[in-house]
């Protein structure tokens, strides 16, 4: 800490550290490591993010047409998620909503990532920007979604047995959280890691 001297203001500027006086503590250098570990895979991700903004301009139908992405009812839910011998991802989404329109974005990329090893499905929940509040207190009796857009991930070696003894479903993870442009990339990182970790594991 500076301390100030008579007539002068202190710095509000950091000191500098000199080389050989000062390092950061065994458990600073492994925060400093797991960030540059992070870092390391974020950048190792490429996207043509104009091309990533131009898809999340468009309908979520439109986004996600031409991929491994199907469309679920409530008529076939069940079916399609419990009788997959493969884990299920769901996206509940409004297709003209901005954060609809981010996260099926992300899943685009996602599903051609993993389309081979998982169900991909998109329930349509409003064809406008937003689901009114009746759709919205059905969605969350029957598959306690609470909001849209809403991303529910079905480990199906666990979860088959689940969906057994409950009226719909017991998904593995429920994911409010949606991509900002500016974080695209990480989170495409920490989405492709939990899949990889936990729902292929």
């Amino acid at each position: 800490m500076r301390v100030a001297t008579p007539g002068r203001r202190p710095s509000s500027r950091p000191a500098r550290i000199r080389a050989g006086h000062a390092r950061p503590s065994g458990g600073r250098w492994l925060l400093v490591a797991s960030c540059l570990a992070v870092a390391t895979l974020v950048h190792a991700v490429t996207f043509d993010m104009t091309e990533v903004r131009r898809l999340a301009q468009q309908p979520v139908g439109a986004i996600l047409r031409g991929t491994a992405f199907a469309d679920i009812t409530d008529a076939d839910y069940r079916e399609k998620v419990q009788g997959s011998p493969r884990p299920v991802i769901v996206i509940f989404y409004a297709d003209r909503d901005e954060k609809s329109r981010n996260l099926a974005t992300l899943a685009r990329y996602l599903a051609q990532d993993f389309g081979d090893k998982i169900g991909f499905y998109g329930y349509r929940a409003s064809d406008a920007a937003a689901a009114d509040k009746p759709t919205l207190d059905r969605l969350r009796q029957r598959y306690g979604v609470r909001q849209i857009p809403a991303t529910l991930f079905y480990d199906n070696d666990r979860g088959a047995m689940e969906l057994e003894r409950t009226d719909y479903d017991v998904p593995t993870l429920t994911e409010y959280r949606t991509p900002s442009m500016l974080f695209f990339r990480t989170y495409y990182t920490t989405i492709h890691k939990y899949i990889t970790d936990q729902i292929l594991d």
